[in-house]
């Protein structure tokens, strides 16, 4: 029999199979049906533990036994060992999912979490905005930005508002886009890299994007950061709509609706 791979061992044991019970699965599947014996000299599993190995195996449902002098086992196909690996871990993440938040009574945490290195800021802001339900507020630049391409456009396909800012040339495909096109080379003479990301304006991602995997960037769920850096993405648009000419207090009713309604109303009764 060809030597069994040492890759398949682990990934296996990864998934919790032990050694012993890795060697005999995949000997079964190389040579089937067998008896315990057979398995154990072509896999090298002790004969004292081959045994108890394939009744552990028989009881997880991974091999069969057919009765007989003597006993022969029969394993799984890989695929209906796939099948039933994953039905049993979606049954044990529903059951862990009902019960870790049972048991987190707190359901909206404020706090601040450290994201350390550029891959990780990128990874955890592409799950952000394919997450996001309603809106996606985004500034930063072309570099970050167009790496989120296909996320950005697969967000905007399913309905979500997307609003960028930047200093860069952007697309205009993903949404309502106000940049400069002033070119990454000029720009990065007086600044650094940066990004600002607000979902559902409920999750903040914010810090710099530099590429240095020893950068702290944040996130967090705290109102009252979200709302600095709404304000800030917002004064960026209203600056760029001055420079430019261009009306975008649509755009601003859209990032922060309720806060302007409330301001227009008070500036109505307090200027007559």
């Amino acid at each position: 029999m060809a030597p069994i791979s040492d890759d398949l061992i682990t990934l296996l044991k990864k998934i919790g199979f032990t050694n012993y019970e890795s060697k005999a699965y995949l000997g079964l599947l190389k040579n089937n049906p067998a008896t315990g014996y057979e398995i154990s000299q072509e896999t090298d599993v002790p004969r004292s533990v081959i045994y108890s190995t394939l009744r552990k195996l028989e009881s997880n449902g991974v091999v069969i036994s057919v009765h007989g002098k003597p006993t022969r086992y029969i394993p799984l196909s890989p695929k209906q060992l796939l099948s039933r690996l994953e039905s049993d871990f979606s049954k044990k993440l529903n059951s862990l999912s009902e019960e870790l938040l049972a048991f987190d009574e707190k359901k909206d945490s404020e706090g601040f979490w450290n994201i350390r290195g550029y891959r990780s800021l990128m990874e955890i802001c592409e799950n952000h905005i394919r997450d996001a339900k309603k809106q996606i507020v985004l500034s930063g630049w072309a570099r970050e930005i167009d790496a989120f391409h296909d996320t950005l456009l697969e967000a905007r396909q399913r309905g979500v508002d997307i609003v960028i800012f930047s200093f860069n040339d952007i697309s205009t495909e993903y949404g309502d886009v106000y940049c400069y096109n002033i070119p990454d080379e000029k720009l990065k003479k007086i600044w650094d890299h940066k990004l600002i990301l607000v979902s559902d304006s409920k999750e903040l991602i914010m810090g710099p994007a530099n590429m240095d995997e020893d950068e702290q960037a944040i996130w967090t769920q705290n109102e009252a950061v979200l709302s600095i850096a709404i304000n800030y993405v917002v004064l960026d648009i209203t600056l760029f709509g001055q420079r430019m000419g261009i009306d975008t207090s649509g755009t601003v009713l859209k990032i922060m609706p309720e806060r302007v309604d409330d301001l227009d109303q008070m500036i109505k009764v307090y200027n007559k």
